[in-house]
């Protein structure tokens, strides 16, 4: 069992951050975090004289434990902390992004608290299977995202050295749970490992790294989505959010028809983003490089990779089934291209 945790003074902590008196703070509880490692509240905060305020609370609590799935996971709260405190501010300031912005976010003796503007308020609506405007409405949110931090020279600080929840490094013992019918992934799956972290910075970002419809909000027109949950925000090739966004949360039958088309609204958006953020004509240098061609090498790679771990881990998504016959399509060509590209 993991340490008992005090309930917090919400009024205490949060007075500080307001002009005017907090008369009260309603808490309700949403949900427990993965493996008994805390819990996220909503808070209803009456201020004197002025509108109420909609908040959300996680409270992180790490059990005490050992082990690589229990480092994983406190490096991810950590990793999480880090990105509210050090980028979220400047990432909403220059993209507009729909993400939480801080308003308490600090170590505790338990863990780390964290409060954050509820995104409810203005992205409603939420969804288990992504119809075709959800799915342009996530990618042109990843293009923007990916393009704030494409290219840039090192990690940026206290973010994940390998963008990803499932990386192999840390993904072994699903490694050695792959059975028979995968053997021809498995034999390629440290070479695909490799290629994706590969120390050339050239195309690299940082990507969400838990970029499935549970993570993210929608407004009521749909046009516009918003993400939450940056524990695995780091390094790596942004179209590996995209292979998960596929996997987890787009029907298969959609993607039959409409994966290529996908990726191809992706590739624009990027490109118009990166306009916004680097000007125009780096943007127009970085594109010539990242060709379609390139970006889909990428993607095919990533796909592999992420079905290498549903593989030892359990297959699962509403894009599964299609995520897995790709995957085995590419691999009957062999992956020696990817590889090399």
């Amino acid at each position: 069992m993991g340490p008992t945790a005090a309930v917090l003074d919400w009024k205490t902590v949060l007075q500080p951050h307001y002009l005017q008196p907090i008369l009260s703070v309603q808490a309700k509880k949403l949900q427990s975090l993965w493996a008994g490692y805390g819990a996220v509240n909503a808070l209803k905060v009456q201020l004197e004289g002025a509108p109420g305020v909609q908040l959300i609370a996680k409270s992180v609590h790490p059990q005490r434990a050992s082990g690589i799935s229990h480092e994983r996971k406190v490096a991810s709260y950590r990793c999480e902390a880090d990105f509210y405190k050090q980028h979220a501010p400047g990432l909403i300031e220059a993209t507009g992004l729909g993400v939480p912005r801080p308003v308490v976010v600090e170590s505790t003796p338990n863990g780390w608290e964290f409060i954050l503007t509820d995104l409810s308020v203005e992205f409603p609506d939420s969804y288990g299977c992504l119809d075709d405007q959800q799915v342009r409405a996530a990618l042109d949110w990843l293009a923007a995202y990916h393009a704030y931090f494409w290219e840039r020279p090192a990690v940026p600080a206290g973010l994940q050295e390998q963008g990803s929840y499932w990386y192999l490094d840390t993904r072994r013992d699903e490694f050695a749970q792959i059975g028979r019918s995968w053997s021809d992934l498995k034999a390629v799956a440290d070479k695909i490992d490799a290629r994706l972290k590969t120390s050339n910075n050239e195309f690299m970002t940082c990507i969400h790294g838990d970029m499935k419809s549970e993570n993210l909000l929608f407004s009521s027109d749909g046009r516009r989505c918003a993400a939450y949950d940056f524990q695995y925000t780091g390094r790596s090739y942004g179209v590996r959010d995209i292979a998960y966004l596929f996997a987890s949360s787009v029907d298969s039958s959609d993607l039959e028809s409409k994966a290529d088309d996908y990726l191809d609204h992706y590739h624009g958006a990027l490109a118009a983003r990166l306009a916004e953020v680097k000007g125009q004509a780096a943007a127009t240098e970085a594109m010539a490089r990242y060709a379609p061609a390139v970006m889909r090498r990428h993607f095919d790679l990533a796909l592999l990779d992420y079905v290498r771990f549903m593989a030892g881990w359990g297959l699962w998504g509403s894009g599964c089934d299609w995520a897995t016959r790709r995957a085995k399509a590419l691999l009957g060509r062999g992956v020696e291209q990817l590889l090399r590209g």
